[in-house]
Order: structure tokens, then sequence, then C-alpha cells
């Protein structure tokens, strides 16, 4: 593994103020959507089983999403602490990647489920996929950090291999 790098007293603090984010989100986006939906959704009204499926699909793609943020904190770690390289940190950083694009993914699936929940009981039945400006920028965000994890994968078995000659 690759030395420490000297970072500025900035630099660490942009990264712990990342790191506090992250956990943030990751707890706060499922807690609001399912207080969303047992408090503020006007489908609500159409009672517990409407609630219960808002709630499981708006959780079908926050959980990932979540799962990511929190992986996420092992890679700001270690950049804060200068270790850029550090295998944990690099599987934060793909951890999250994958988070991300399975949330994309999951989006317009959720959205699916939840339109055919809505005509479930007695309704005109139908499915209806929307597929977002936002769900394929986050799917193209996600993919390039994993291409970028994967790259600094390589560079770090490189530079170990590297330091072994010296």
């Amino acid at each position: 593994m690759a030395g420490v790098i000297g970072l500025s007293p900035a630099a660490r603090l942009a990264f712990r103020a990342l790191n506090i984010l992250a956990l943030g989100l990751a707890a706060l986006l499922p807690a609001l959507a399912v207080f969303y939906w047992l408090a503020g959704s006007p489908q609500a009204a159409s009672g517990a089983t409407m609630r219960l499926v808002g709630i499981a699909t708006a959780l079908l793609h926050l959980l990932p999403l979540s799962w990511g943020l929190i992986r996420l904190r092992a890679c700001l770690a270690q950049f804060a602490a200068g270790h850029p390289f550090a295998p944990g940190g690099i599987a934060g950083l793909r951890d999250f990647a994958l988070g991300a694009g399975a949330s994309a993914l999951a989006k317009p699936v959720a959205g699916m489920l939840f339109t055919l929940a809505l005509g479930w009981h007695g309704g005109r039945k139908q499915i209806a996929i929307d597929i977002s400006s936002d769900a394929m920028i986050l799917a193209l965000f996600a993919g390039v950090i994993a291409s970028l994890a994967w790259a600094m994968e390589k560079a770090a078995v490189i530079a170990d291999e590297n330091s072994q000659f010296v």
C-alpha cells in the first residue's frame, strides 16, 4: 500500500464534513420517505395497504443508496487520513458506486410497482415505467465512480509492486 500523503487541514475538514453528510443522508433519506408515507402523502388516504406499498417501493430504491452512502464513509475516512489508495477506501468507493447504480436501476421498477398497486383494487389496471433523466444521470455517475474505483485499485496494486523493488 502506498504511503501517507500530506493533506491540508482544510482538506481533512472537507473529507470529515463529507463523511458526516454521507451518514446524515444515509439515515435521513429513508426516514423522510417513511414519514412522508405515514403522514403527508395524498395516497395515504387510500388506506394502510397503500401506505405500506408506498413505503416499500420508496425503500426499494433508497436503501441501496443509503448502503452506498454508508460504505462511502470508509473511502472518505481513508482520504482524510491521507491514504487514498488504501484497499478499504477503494472498496468503500466501489460499494458507493454499486449502491448508487442499484438505486438508479431500482427507481423505475419501484415506480412501476407503485403504479401497478394503485390500480390493483378495482381501478383500471395499468402499468407505467418512468425513466427520468435523474435516474439516467445517477446511473452514469455510478458507472464513472465504479470505473474510477477500478482504476484506483489497479494503481494501488502497481504502486505496491513497485515499492517492493526498492
